[in-house]
């Protein structure tokens, strides 16, 4: 008769055939309790699933004097089980702590080894689960924050499973008391100076000595937490469609017009749509309080690791973070107006050609000010033309000049223009075309 455990993970690979067999199902084995129970659960589960392959990785912190022995105890439950074990070997930063440093250089490597389809299990169960949520309580977390740990999620190309998440450390001790498999205990589980040990032995126990079911009540808040996370995300996305639908760029006056709580969701939507850091509370606050009291030729600014956010002519910029980027130097490079080129201020896949045909030859150079195009007859300033065509300040520093026997015959970057007597064509995919701007 199968156990609870065994049914949890025949059902969630019955779900995963559901969406579409994974080609490589992966666990992390750690080597303790938990990740070893999940490995052996998935190894029998497997064998009735034709075309998945399980395979094993274990991250080798080198963290402490015990970490040579996880990784032996990883070799001989794996070599028991016949699966594969994938062993990487990383060295943690110091930048934000050693256990957050440990933790980002772990899922990198479960990034890196993921393909397309891929699924990575990882042995999360309810207690974790519990102590996320008080943990991230103790960082004043909001909804996202105290919905805990997903059962499943994006992880790179691939998809991060927790089958164990409504699973109690007491089952997975029952089920293990009847195997016999090698899995240790890590010694620094009992040194109460990590965060979350010290709620694990400090705050849990005693809370489920008075309270038997509180990791199960307080998982059960963290799933109405992720219910009402998920409703906010799509109010914050119908008011991100309301307002044009590009994250880059808000118009404040619209935003405005929302109450403050749905101005902080809808930028912190764009924000993470667009793949950027999402600014500190205090940070939200100023950039909302500056764009209350803004006037129509005033212009805001805020900065935050990893974001900025900027107000001109009435529209809100999300952008990365600049600081700390070097500034461009002085550089030209020649070009024959018809190859691809890699510049500094990035790849030129235009043509420029002149309307008489053939080639020229041309020097590309970023611009430096004063220069002078000559459209319709006209000699016109470039920054008249970046002016007129609504280019950001900031941006128009990304912008190349094309120069033929010392004169300006186009601009690239941002922006794309012709002078007189030059054809300037977008191109695409091989053979395809795009914009032309071909000036008489």
């Amino acid at each position: 008769m199968s156990s609870s455990l065994e049914v949890r993970i025949e059902h969630a690979l019955a779900v995963l055939y559901q969406r579409s067999a994974p080609t490589t199902l992966w666990v992390a084995l750690s080597g303790g309790r938990d990740s070893s129970c999940l490995l052996l659960l998935a190894a029998r589960a497997v064998q009735s699933c034709p075309g998945i392959v399980l395979r094993a990785v274990h991250v080798h912190h080198g963290l402490q004097s015990a970490a040579d022995d996880f990784v032996d105890t990883a070799r001989r439950l794996c070599d028991q089980l016949a699966v594969s074990l994938h062993i990487e070997r990383v060295t943690p930063g110091t930048r934000d702590g050693l256990e957050a440093e440990a933790r980002r250089a772990r899922y990198d490597v479960f990034k890196a080894l993921l393909t397309p389809g891929d699924i990575l299990w990882m042995a999360h169960h309810r207690e974790d689960q519990a102590e996320t949520l008080l943990y991230r309580m103790m960082r004043g977390s909001g909804v996202r924050g105290l919905a805990g740990m997903p059962p499943r999620r994006a992880l790179g190309v691939g998809w991060l499973e927790r089958p164990l998440l409504d699973t109690s450390r007491c089952e997975i001790d029952a089920f293990l008391a009847a195997e016999r498999i090698p899995w240790c205990d890590d010694p620094t589980n009992a040194d109460d100076l990590q965060d979350r040990n010290y709620l694990r032995h400090r705050v849990m126990a005693p809370l489920s000595a008075r309270w038997p079911a509180a990791a199960e009540q307080m998982a059960r808040s963290a799933d109405y937490l992720r219910e009402a996370d998920e409703l906010l995300q799509a109010l914050a996305e119908k008011d991100l469609a309301a307002l044009g639908d590009v994250p880059e760029r808000l118009p404040r006056a619209a935003l405005c017009t929302l109450s403050r709580s749905r101005q902080r969701l809808v930028i912190n939507a764009a924000l993470t749509r667009l793949g950027l850091a999402l600014p500190p509370r205090g940070r939200l606050e100023t950039l909302l309080d500056q764009l209350a009291g803004a006037g129509t030729d005033r212009q805001v600014q805020i900065d935050w690791p990893g974001g900025q956010a900027r107000l001109w002519r009435e529209t809100l910029y999300l952008l990365i973070d600049s600081k700390g980027v070097a500034p461009q130097h002085a550089w030209s490079l020649t070009w024959n107006g018809r190859a691809p080129i890699d510049t500094p201020l990035g790849a030129i896949r235009h043509q420029l050609t002149p309307l008489t045909g053939g080639e020229a030859a041309l020097t590309l150079s970023p611009r430096v000010g004063g220069e002078k195009l000559v459209r319709y007859g006209q000699r016109r300033l470039l920054k008249k033309l970046l002016q007129a065509q609504a280019i950001p300040p900031w941006v128009r520093e990304n912008i190349i000049v094309a120069w033929h026997d010392g004169a300006p015959v186009a601009v690239l970057g941002p922006l794309a223009l012709a002078a007189d007597g030059w054809m300037l064509e977008e191109k695409g995919c091989p053979g395809a075309s795009g914009r032309v701007d071909r000036q008489r």
